[in-house]
Parts: structure tokens; C-alpha cells; sequence
């Protein structure tokens, strides 16, 4: 008897998903031969060539899409006949999401190091102000001596080498008027915020939505804990906040939660601190902004 509806055999739907795989490898094949074109046509521009910044640029860029559709192709073959995630079957992939992980942390530390410095550049004096511009161009030489720095895009590379230069001349000007570190600084942060969005909605809004999930498991535990009256709450209560790290740059709100919550957990928390904490908690997770 036949009481689950009409089904095609195994080996029909073999050779569907055999001819969908196939159709995707040509499809990308097509693409990465035009891509290529496309990077020979723009290695014959004398515009392009003869700027270091923007042959690397365009380098980059056109090894970033190859990789990228490489990428694509392994991962679409390889679903269409097992439930795979990308980490799982594309090479390298668990690591470049790690790496841009990593540097949308370290820009949301370099984001407050440079706001605090121009906070301090406001109530300061013309002549304190060039050192304020040396450690904010120290603030910018420790960020790309990092190792997640080698995943920003080469204009941003190019930003930050230029923001630089600008502050080591102001660095060693004997007095500042109170308009020129703000007008070095601010542009520079908002390039940085840009670009920072752009690592989150290309690379991380997969992971943010799981880190997302996975501390709203924990914080379901830390419930079930507190209703026992178990110490695990403050355990799991900790290690959902240092898990939510992963989150840091998505939101200056929730960067400052965590750095408090970081504290507040380290130090150790009894009933009534790790109830307020969790409420705090949820609510920072309730208000992220995901689209």
C-alpha cells in the first residue's frame, strides 16, 4: 500500500541532485572565468598599475570574490546531498569568520581608546593636546600590529595609514586649537563603523544569530538553576557572558553590558545579583540589532 503520497525512487532523486550539483559547478565555472577577464582587463589600466594602493586593492578584492565563490560552490555541492554547515565542508571558512570576529572586537576597543582621547583632548590645554595626538597614533599602531588586522579591506588599510601620518605631524606641533584632533579622529571612526558593518553583514550575521541563539540556551539553564536554588547559575550565568564576547562591536550598548557583566560575574554573584543580572541580560539580547 502506498499511504505517503507518491515519492520519486533513491536513484531518480540521485541524478536530480547529481544534475543540481553539476548545473551549480558550471554556473560558477562561468563566473570565475569572467571574473578573471575582468582582473586582466583591469591589470592593463595605467590608473590601476601604476597606484600601489589601488593595484593592491583590486588584487585583493578579486582574490577575496575568487575564494568567496569557491566557497559557494563547495558548499552548495555539498548540500545538496547532506545537511552540512559551511564551517563544516569549506576550507578555511571557521577561521576567516574567527579572524573578522576578532577584528570587530579589537575596532569596537580602538573605538573607545579614540573616543576617550578626544574626550580628553576636549578639557585639555593647546599644549597637552599634541601628546594626546601620539597616543592616539600609538592607539593606531597597536590596532595593525594585530593579527585581525589583516583582515580589513585594503581602503581601510590605506585610511589607517593615512590617519596616521596625519597624527604623527600633529604629534609634533607644539600646541593643538581644540578643532584639530576632532577633525582628525572623527572621520577616521566613522570609516572604521562603516567598516565594521560591512564585516558584520558579509561575514558574521550567520554567527551573531547562533552566538544569539546559543546564549539564550544558557540563559534558559541559568532559569532552571535559580528555580532550584542551584550554584550553577552563577557558573552557567558567567560563561554565557564570556560567550557573548563573540557579540563585541555589534553594539556599544551591549559592549558596555558586557564589560560590566564580565566584572559583576568575575567577582562572583549571589541569588538576588545573578536574577538582576540575567534580567539585564535578556534585555541587551532582546535589543540587538539584527535586520
Amino acid at each position: 500500500s502506498n499511504d505517503g503520497g507518491w515519492a520519486p525512487p533513491p536513484s531518480s532523486s540521485d541524478e536530480r541532485r547529481a544534475q543540481e550539483a553539476e548545473a551549480v559547478l558550471h554556473a560558477s565555472a562561468e563566473r570565475l572565468a569572467k571574473r578573471v577577464q575582468e582582473l586582466g582587463v583591469q591589470m592593463r589600466r595605467p590608473e590601476v598599475v601604476s597606484d600601489r594602493w589601488t593595484l593592491m586593492s583590486e588584487l585583493a578584492a578579486s582574490r577575496a570574490d575568487f575564494r568567496n565563490r569557491i566557497g559557494d560552490l563547495v558548499y552548495l555541492t555539498a548540500a545538496a546531498f547532506a545537511d552540512v554547515r559551511r564551517e563544516d565542508v569549506v576550507p578555511g571558512y571557521a577561521h576567516q569568520v574567527g579572524a573578522r570576529v576578532a577584528l570587530r572586537g579589537a575596532s569596537a576597543d580602538l573605538r573607545r581608546s579614540l573616543q576617550g582621547r578626544l574626550e580628553r583632548a576636549a578639557k585639555a590645554t593647546d599644549a597637552q593636546r599634541p601628546a594626546l595626538a601620539r597616543q592616539a597614533e600609538e592607539s593606531l599602531a597597536a590596532f595593525v600590529s594585530l593579527s585581525s588586522s589583516l583582515a580589513l579591506r585594503t581602503p581601510t588599510k590605506r585610511e589607517i595609514v593615512a590617519t596616521r601620518g596625519r597624527l604623527r605631524d600633529a604629534g609634533t606641533k607644539s600646541e593643538l586649537g581644540p578643532d584639530v584632533l576632532p577633525g582628525l579622529v572623527e572621520p577616521f571612526l566613522a570609516l572604521l563603523e562603516e567598516a565594521m558593518e560591512d564585516v558584520t553583514r558579509t561575514w558574521l550575521t550567520v554567527h551573531d544569530r547562533a552566538v544569539w541563539a546559543a546564549s539564550g540556551v544558557r540563559l534558559e539553564q541559568v532559569d532552571m538553576h535559580l528555580e532550584l536554588g542551584s550554584p550553577g547559575a552563577a557558573r552557567v550565568l558567567e560563561e554565557a557572558v564570556e560567550a557573548a564576547g563573540a557579540l563585541s562591536g555589534r553594539s556599544v550598548p551591549f559592549d558596555v553590558f558586557l564589560r560590566k557583566g564580565r566584572q559583576e560575574a568575575a567577582g562572583g554573584l549571589n541569588e538576588a545579583g545573578a536574577r538582576d543580572l540575567l534580567a539585564r541580560f535578556r534585555e541587551r539580547l532582546a535589543s540587538l540589532p539584527f535586520s
